[in-house]
């Protein structure tokens, strides 16, 4: 087996003490001869760790497939020096779907007393899934996300590819020194193939910390961020500031004739939202319409049990279209219902949701807002639990 240990020069933006301290973070990744557990092998384990105030690049590299157990050994001998510390956080992309179960059927082949308690495994992949439509990816490949990222390569292999290459590496290891084909050529191309193996697999687990800040997106959509601000202005428009608890690596702008929003834009770590508001008078349509009438010349819609006593010439059978009442106040759009009862302008139209009414403002600043019954100032701030909710579904239907 060959070891490989090198010393790392990178400088990750992301702040890892939001999940433990760096000491007990491990990134790794595996190389097999195929997909499937049982009918392939582990040839190489590649980690990265922090040991002694710098980022740590260990590989694990089977000469040949009878050296897979020595390679298990090497990667949960070091796992089992990082318990010593506490639980371990297991950093890796694709882990949960490919890297972890591969490594336990291998443990289970060959009765090895070896096993995961102790870790905590972080799946990568599973963290830009969610928001690969809110990244404009075009897939969620390491590759698509490390470009995102600002992050080059320097590989060119997919993990598939890779296959091939080993087996011509085993090939050429395997030959006989006084063989014919064992020539100064073959050596070389033989330590060139190694190269490229342990590149591959070397790039993959570097570039995990330089793509750890992909996590700020799903902080954000866990609503892990400080709501600093949530105002009406005097534009009507409803301002909503927040602070991330870690910095995106690229700002997002999306805008809409429902919200304005911007994610990391001139300060990473700054989420701003602007929603118009309407300042007015609503439609709430009732579901049950046959149980109504319509009363055309007050423009709203009585429940059956009341309508009955109004002259039959001042009613007529709601329908849905006819079936509402009205409110005015001031009301939101909602890309999905997070204020409730739901608003229109018409049938079927883009769905408000009223702001709940101020419980206070600043004393000697209050101003009510005409016609709504409401008290308004610069000074009011909207519930900031609501106001997170409203912003998780703006991200969520972006």
């Amino acid at each position: 087996m060959i070891t490989i240990n090198k010393e790392l020069h990178i400088e990750p933006r992301f702040d890892f003490t939001l999940l433990a301290p760096k000491e007990r973070i491990v990134f790794f990744d595996i190389e097999t001869t195929g997909l499937r557990a049982g009918k392939a092998s582990i040839y190489l384990i590649g980690t990265v760790s922090w040991e002694g105030g710098q980022w740590i690049l260990r590989q694990f590299f089977a000469e040949n497939l009878f050296e897979e157990e020595e390679v298990l050994a090497a990667f949960f001998s070091l796992l089992n020096e990082k318990k010593r510390l506490g639980r371990v956080f297991l950093v890796s992309y694709n882990g949960d779907g490919f890297d972890i179960p591969f490594i336990r059927s291998c443990i289970q082949q060959y009765h090895l007393p070896y096993e995961f308690t102790g870790t905590y495994s972080i799946d990568l992949l599973k963290k830009v899934r969610p928001v690969k439509g809110l990244l404009g990816l075009d897939d969620c490949r390491l590759k698509t996300v490390e470009r995102f990222c600002g992050v080059c390569r320097e590989d060119r292999y997919s993990g598939g590819e890779l296959i091939y290459v080993y087996e011509e590496y085993m090939r050429l290891k395997s030959l006989d020194p006084e063989s014919c084909e064992s020539t100064p050529l073959n050596t070389r191309l033989r330590d060139r193939l190694l190269e490229t193996l342990l590149l591959h697999n070397a790039e993959d687990i570097m570039d995990m910390p330089l793509i750890m800040d992909v996590m700020g997106y799903d902080y954000l959509r866990s609503g892990e961020y400080v709501v600093t601000s949530s105002r009406i202005t005097e534009d009507n428009v409803w301002d909503i500031h927040a602070r991330l608890c870690t910095a995106v690596p690229r700002g997002i702008y999306s805008e809409t004739p429902a919200y304005t929003l911007s994610i990391g834009e001139e300060d990473p770590l700054e989420l701003n939202l602007a929603v118009p508001v309407y300042d007015g008078e609503l439609k709430y349509f009732f579901v049950d319409y046959k149980n109504y009438y319509y009363l055309p010349a007050e423009d709203y819609a009585i429940h059956k049990s009341v309508g009955s006593y109004v002259d039959r010439a001042a009613r007529r059978q709601a329908t849905a279209r006819t079936c509402y009442q009205k409110k005015r106040g001031r009301f939101v759009p909602q890309p999905a219902p997070v204020f409730t009862p739901l608003f229109y302008q018409e049938y079927k139209g883009v769905p408000y949701g009223e702001l709940p009414k101020p419980a206070g403002s600043a004393a000697g600043t209050d101003t009510e807002k005409e016609g709504t019954g409401q008290t308004w100032t610069e000074e009011t701030e909207i519930d900031h639990a609501l106001t997170k909710k409203y912003i998780a579904a703006v991200i969520e239907n972006i």
